[in-house]
Order: C-alpha cells, then sequence, then structure tokens
C-alpha cells in the first residue's frame, strides 16, 4: 500500500535529516567506496543462511545509494516508480512473506546488498529480525588493529556456530563465549546446538532491548556474555522473560561503564578521604563494619605447601590475624584450581558468614562476580589487574617497580652483558615486569642483553635454553613455597646448571595490602570514597610507597649493593624515579621521547611491547600450553594469531 510507503518515508526522512544536522552522510554506504584502497586477501562465498537485518550496513554499489537514507527507509517521492515497487513488494510481503534470497556482500562483519535493497527496506519497516541471503565474504588484509582482531576472531568463531549476530567490542571474548558454553571454537557444532545458542542469544536480545540496553554504549554480545557467565545459558532456555529482566536488574551497574573504564588506584589515600578512626573506635564506629568480629574468607588456587602464590597470601592473612587479633577471624580453602570448586569454596565461605572473601587468583574472576550477585552483602575482591567487573573489586601490587631495582642489582653483579629472565606467560601486568627489570639493567650497563624465557611454552625446558647460552644470573619467581626446596627464585646466580646464590628477592607483602582493605571496610570509608560514584571498575594497584612491594637483598652482599638498592627505592617511593618515564625504546622503535611524560598506569598495564635490550618474542598464544593458554584468556591478554583465511562455508 502506498500509504505504508508514506509512513516508511517520513522515518527516511526523519533519519535524513537527523544524520544531516550532524554533520553525517545521509545515505546508504556503498561498499565500492570503502574498500577501493583496501586489499582483499579473498572472496568466498558461503552459502545461503538467515542473517539479522541490524548488521545491514549499506549497499555493495553506489546504483540504489541515495534512494534510502542511512536506516534503510526510502526517501525517494511518493509519485516515483519507486515507491511503486517498494509499495507491491510490502503488500506481497504481507501476504506470501519475502520468499527469494537477497544477495549480499559481508565485510568485517557488516553486510552490504548487491540484490535487494528494497527487500531489507521492506523487512527493516515491517519489523524483522533477520532475512534470509546468500552471502560472499571479503577477507581484508591483517592489519593487527584491535577491530581487525576481534573480526578475524568472529571468523574462527563463525566456523564453529555458523550464524551472525553476536558481535563483541574486546578481544578474547568469542573464545570466552565459547568457554562459559563449554563447546569447542575450533569445530563446527552440530545443528542442534547452533540452533539452541542462535535462539538463547536471540531471546536475551529481546528482552534486553526492551529494558533499554540498546541505549546503553556497548554491543549486545557484551552484555549477553556478562549474563551467561554469571546466571548460564539455562537461566535464558529454562526461565520466563520476566526472570530474565530481573535477572538483569542484578547486573545492570556491569553495563553502565565504557568497555575500557578501569581506574587504577595507586595510592590507599584514595580510601581515607573521611578523617581516619582511631584503632579502639573502629570496631563501635556506625560508619564502618558494626559488627564485634569480622570475618574474612582466603581462597587459593593451590596449597600452601607447594605453591609460591598461596604460601604469599597465606603469609598476609597471618599478618591480618595477629594484627588485628581478637576482632578478626580468618578461614582459608585451599586447592581451587576449577570453577566449579572455587564456587563451592564461595558458598561455604558465605554460609560460614564471611563478611569479606578473597579470591586469590586472576582464574577465580567469573565466579567471584558470580558469587557477589548471589551475595551482594559480601565484600568480594579479586587478586587480578585489569579487570573489566564493577560488581566486585580487584587488587594487585606494581611489582615492575621491584623488578625495576633487581634489573639494575643484575647488572651490576654479573660477568658479561647478558642476564636470563624467566616468566610464566604474558598477561596484563607481567609484560611491565619484564620491561622495568629489562630498563634497570640497562641502566647500569647500558650493554645489558636480557634472554627471555617463557615457561608456559609447550615443550620448553628453559633451563637448557639458558645453559646453552652461557646466562649465569637469572630472574625467577618471586618466591618458593616452604615445601619445595628449589632454590630458583629472584634473582640468582647459577654453575653448571645448580644455584650457587640468591642475590635478591621481590616480594609481595599483602599482609600490608589486607591491613589497608580491612581497615578501609572497618572505617566506613570503603563505600563512602568518592571512587563509588560512578560505574568505573576499580583495581587497587598499591606500590612500594604503600608498602605492599619489596626487594629483599641477600644478607651476602656488598654496602656498594646495598647502598644502591636503597638510592632506588627511595627514588621510586617519592616519585624522582620511574622505569617508564624517559626515552623508552622497544624491539620495533621509539615509544616515547625523552621529553614525552612518564607512561600512564593504563599504558604500562597494557603494555604489548618488549624493550630493545631484549633478546625473545611475544609468542601467539596458541603457542603456550593449555593452563598458560587459560591464564591468558581469564586475564583477557591475548596475542596476534597471524594471518588466517577463512575456510569458506559452514554447516547450515
Amino acid at each position: 500500500m502506498i500509504e505504508d510507503y508514506g509512513k516508511a518515508k517520513r522515518r527516511g526522512d526523519a533519519q535524513y535529516r537527523k544524520d544531516v544536522t550532524g554533520g553525517r552522510y545521509p545515505y546508504l554506504t556503498a561498499l565500492d567506496d570503502m574498500i577501493a584502497s583496501a586489499k582483499i586477501t579473498a572472496e568466498n562465498r558461503l552459502g545461503v543462511m538467515e542473517i539479522p537485518l541490524s548488521s545491514f550496513a549499506g549497499t555493495k554499489t553506489r546504483g540504489r545509494q541515495e534512494a534510502f537514507a542511512t536506516n534503510f527507509m526510502p526517501i525517494l517521492d511518493l509519485d516515483t516508480e519507486f515507491a511503486m515497487k517498494w509499495s507491491s513488494l510490502y503488500d506481497a510481503a504481507m501476504n506470501e512473506g519475502i520468499r527469494d534470497a537477497i544477495l549480499v556482500y559481508e565485510y568485517m562483519g557488516r553486510f552490504y546488498v548487491q540484490e535487494g535493497n528494497k527487500r531489507v527496506s521492506v523487512s527493516k519497516y515491517i519489523g524483522s529480525e533477520s532475512i534470509v541471503a546468500d552471502v560472499i565474504r571479503l577477507m581484508p588484509q591483517r592489519t593487527g588493529s584491535k577491530e581487525d582482531n576481534i573480526y578475524h576472531e568472529f571468523v574462527e568463531f563463525f566456523k564453529a556456530a555458523g550464524f551472525y549476530g553476536i558481535r563483541f567490542s574486546e578481544e578474547g571474548q568469542y573464545q570466552k563465549l565459547c568457554d562459559v558454553l563449554k563447546l569447542p571454537m575450533s569445530k563446527p557444532w552440530d545443528a542442534e546446538v547452533r540452533k539452541s545458542v542462535k535462539a538463547a542469544f536471540s531471546r536475551f536480545s529481546g528482552v534486553f532491548i526492551k529494558k533499554g540496553g540498546d541505549r546503553l554504549d556497548l554491543k549486545i554480545g557484551d552484555a549477553f556474555l556478562l549474563y551467561l557467565t554469571v546466571f548460564g545459558l539455562y537461566n535464558i532456555q529454562d526461565v520466563s522473560n520476566v526472570q530474565i529482566d530481573k535477572n538483569l536488574d542484578q547486573i545492570w551497574q556491569e553495563f553502565l561503564k565504557e568497555p575500557d573504564d578501569i581506574s587504577l588506584v595507586k595510592e590507599p589515600e584514595l580510601l581515607e578521604k573521611q578523617e581516619k578512626l582511631k584503632f579502639f573506635n573502629i570496631f563501635t564506629s556506625k560508619a564502618g563494619f558494626r559488627g564485634d568480629v569480622l570475618k574474612a574468607a582466603f581462597i587459593y588456587e593451590k596449597s600452601t605447601g607447594n605453591s609460591s602464590w598461596a604460601y604469599g597470601h597465606e603469609l598476609g592473612r597471618a599478618y591480618l590475624s595477629e594484627k588485628f587479633g581478637e576482632h578478626i577471624e580468618t578461614k582459608v580453602y585451599e586447592n581451587c584450581e576449577t570453577p566449579e570448586l572455587v564456587h563451592d569454596a564461595l558458598e561455604k565461605a558465605a554460609e560460614a558468614g564471611a563478611h569479606v572473601i578473597f579470591t586469590t587468583s586472576g582464574m577465580m574472576i567469573d565466579e567471584s562476580v558470580k558469587a557477589r550477585v548471589e551475595h551482594p552483602e559480601i565484600y568480594i575482591l579479586n587478586c587480578s589487574v585489569n579487570t573489566n567487573y564493577n560488581t566486585i573489586r580487584t587488587y594487585y601490587s606494581r611489582m615492575y617497580e621491584a623488578k625495576f631495582i633487581m634489573g639494575a642489582l643484575a647488572a651490576s653483579l654479573t660477568d658479561g652483558h647478558d642476564i636470563g629472565y624467566v616468566e610464566l606467560c604474558p598477561q596484563y601486568g607481567t609484560l611491565a615486569n619484564v620491561n622495568a627489570f629489562a630498563i634497570g639493567a640497562q641502566m647500569i650497563n647500558p650493554y645489558s642483553r636480557i634472554h627471555l624465557k617463557w615457561m608456559g611454552l609447550k615443550d620448553s625446558d628453559w633451563r637448557e635454553e639458558l645453559r646453552r647460552e652461557n646466562i649465569i644470573t637469572i630472574s625467577g619467581p618471586e618466591l618458593t613455597p616452604p615445601k619445595v626446596s628449589r632454590k630458583e627464585y629472584g634473582v640468582y646466580m647459577v654453575s653448571d646448571g645448580d644455584v650457587v646464590s640468591n642475590i635478591a628477592m621481590p616480594i609481595f607483602d599483602w599482609g600490608r595490602f589486607y591491613e589497608i582493605i580491612i581497615d578501609s571496610i572497618l572505617s566506613g570509608t570503603w563505600d563512602n570514597s568518592t571512587l563509588t560514584k560512578d560505574h568505573k571498575a576499580l583495581n587497587f594497584w598499591f606500590g612500594m610507597k604503600s608498602g605492599v612491594v619489596d626487594v629483599i637483598l641477600s644478607r651476602e652482599l656488598g654496602y656498594a649493593s646495598r647502598k644502591m638498592t636503597e638510592a632506588l627505592k627511595k627514588g621510586i617511593v617519592e616519585e624522582m624515579l620511574n622505569p617508564f618515564g624517559g626515552e623508552l625504546r622497544s624491539q620495533e622503535g621509539i615509544i616515547k621521547k625523552e621529553t614525552d611524560p612518564r607512561l600512564s598506569g593504563e599504558e604500562i598495564v597494557n603494555m604489548h611491547w618488549l624493550n630493545d635490550n631484549i633478546i625473545g618474542t611475544i609468542p601467539p598464544i596458541e603457542a603456550f600450553n593449555e593452563r598458560a593458554q587459560y591464564l591468558m584468556r581469564i586475564s583477557g591478554f591475548m596475542t596476534n594469531k597471524g594471518d588466517m583465511g577463512d575456510e569458506g562455508s559452514s554447516d547450515r
């Protein structure tokens, strides 16, 4: 009916005016113009499939470009032949539906119509969610940009899932979605699984949009993944829309922040905005915790006897017990190595009446968020950095400050120019540690070379590699657990493969860190801080100035080494010295000029480069063993896989 064309045209005219007044191009984008200077590496026909109308971006050619506004609504006059054809198509669609598949080109996850622009326009007008199309994919040349990496991750996901619609704003999320669904990304899913996941996403999208999610600054895929992480797929498939809406209420604050809106709180003073209470008044003040005994639970991934990481946190827990005495009660849950075991420990801690729970590994982050949603009355903190949840808070130390000092110390003591550095795998913060160590060594010896070895590589034998390279001074793990006699920790020297002396070791003073946090909860500044007034994800990232990081020296070191170490510490604490100030050079070239400001906390945490005196690489994620890959995915730190071709069609 021509009346409906008139209604559609009014929508198109409104969009046209909106784009013009906003300074935007008011017509459909032509793909041919977009890719005129781009390099297309492959053109793959995927076949006929159902695709979401929300992912249409324009036309393939300029032919009908100016017949539509950017929302695909028509803008030509009512007395045109175009208007009559559109009206006839609308009548046919209402009586019989749109039968014939349109022809589209897919480029970077968006669709551009070669044949069927009016069918898309009518389908959008009548409120259809999808349309059947014959899809041709244009594969762009790899650029290494964030957008490019996300798209190529989607291409791999598509081979498994076989459908369009789920889009993410960050790298690594397609793999995480598969992990949450317990489905592979390396092989096609069966038809029923594809249908089930696609239907779940469609249902979630409907509820989310109705609730106002389309007005938020995030992709529906991001919200879908978070919902699945907290509530599981069954809480879409097996519950009512009303229940999905209620579940969304519990995590809605997570959707109100920007994808990268993370606040790195570098000093504890920001938790002490109000006048600090005297210790003996903390437990009676109405401003803070109101009970007689604060119950705190600590969840460790491994046991304190065989894990240096768990042992370090256990020392911190013991310090708390000694510091607060009868006013605090602590409980430990060890060997929580899987999400299921972490979940069980969190539930047990909640049942035991815990007021505060510390989950001490980054792999526990998702279960921590779930527990916080289920138990909003409990303070839950996860030991990780750069995580993007505001439901809970995270904490970590600026270990790079200690590594900088240890690099300088190692360079001052080693014979020659070569020093070894051993790390498990690249994660947020670890590259800052490596680079700070290298910069510290370079400051003492401009010719120093840091040989970087990743313990988590498949079939890695880093000890043998360093032995063949005649490296005698090595930076290893921070600490060794009490039941392990190995001396490969801190900076140490070897002879014929045996450790002959430990020079120094960096320490996380978790006791001091936990004291700051508990004191804030008790005094009431935890919730009263100005930091809680926005929706940012809060990461407490304290360093030497706060007393949570330090370097311990061997008693065998001479006074000159001690003097140098203390001078470097003083410079860091008083903020006169920073490893990432001044000129910085990576293996690829200049990162920062001498006159540029120091790197920000966010730039330090998000490093994806190696200093120019490091001999080594950042390998792709698939080069690491299963455990290391899991840690990298959980932390969100992803490395490029390089060029990936498209294998063409998927099961439909």
